[in-house]
Order: C-alpha cells, then structure tokens, then sequence
C-alpha cells in the first residue's frame, strides 16, 4: 500500500459564509447543536455564486428566514482546518480538498420566515431564535478555546457584542 501524502499548504480555501439576523425583539437567528455550540446560519459558497447571494441562500434554506437586504459584511477571516478538525465523513472529504474555511462574516435583519418547501441535510428544526445574552453566554463557556477555533470563535463573540451594543442603544436612542 502507498502512502500519499498531501501537501496541505497549496490546497485553497473553502469559501464560505455565516450570518447574524436579528428579529425586530434583538435575538439572533442561532441554535445550540448536539448541546455542545452555537451554530449561525452559513454554508459554501457556490460557484459563480457571490458571498451575499450565498448567505441569504443558505439561510433560507437552513432556517426559513427572509433576511433584509443588503447585508452588511463586517469580517473576513482565513481559518486552517488543524488534523483533527474532520470529525463527520462531510468534513474529512472537505479536509482533503481544503486547508481551511474563508468566512465571510455578515449581519442582518429578519424580515420573515417563510415555510421550508423540503427538507435538506442541514434545514434546523425547533427553536430558531436565541437572545444575544444567551448565545454570548454559551460562546463564552467555551473559554478558553483550542488554537483551531480561537480566531474563528473570537469573531463571533466581537460580532455578537456589537450587534447587542447596537441594539441596545436603537432601543433607548
């Protein structure tokens, strides 16, 4: 048997996108998965597919949701996957085609949810919405976060902040 070794620095990114809607009461479109982390609506990007276009598809398609546009991209970041980053078979294929994730980073408004006509693979069911509080509060159980999450887990946790100071300050401004 041969043994074939990748070299993982000349694979690309997997481009990819996660968003952060809130509905007109302040809680954000997120759920807590296998009760071990907050996930946020994203997924790939397509080809030909531009990051806007591919955050409002996935969205729809994961939660529902109708998000108002435009959309405001507030971060970016290179993310390489570490060797023990593949758990599910998805990821491990993913892991020998990338060396990591490009997020795009974007922020919302809910404007409805509309009845998902099927169901994929990744279509959330139960309770779509959480407040800032909740979700900030069980980012931060997480703490403090292994190297191959730290970047990643740190923007979310200054996106979420942010979107809580804004809110905050809508309301009583």
């Amino acid at each position: 048997m041969v043994m074939v070794t990748i070299d993982r620095t000349r694979l690309p990114f997997r481009m990819n996108t996660e968003g952060y809607f809130l509905d007109k009461d302040g809680n954000v479109l997120a759920q807590i998965s296998d009760k071990s982390y907050v996930v946020f609506p994203g997924g790939g990007i397509d080809e030909g597919e531009m990051p806007e276009e591919s955050i409002i598809r996935e969205t729809l398609e994961e939660t529902g949701a109708i998000v108002v546009k435009p959309l405001k991209l507030v971060s970016k970041l290179q993310i390489v996957w570490g060797p023990n980053w593949a758990k599910t078979d998805k990821q491990k294929l993913r892991y020998n085609k990338f060396k990591g994730d490009e997020m795009y980073f974007f922020c919302g408004t809910i404007h409805h949810f509309e009845e998902n006509s099927k169901t994929l693979e990744d279509t959330w069911k139960g309770e779509k919405l959480m407040s800032l509080n909740e979700a900030i509060s069980f980012l931060e159980k997480g703490k403090p976060f292994s190297e191959d999450v730290k970047k990643y887990r740190e923007t979310q946790l200054i996106i979420l902040e942010k979107l809580k100071k804004k809110f905050q300050k809508g309301k009583s401004g």
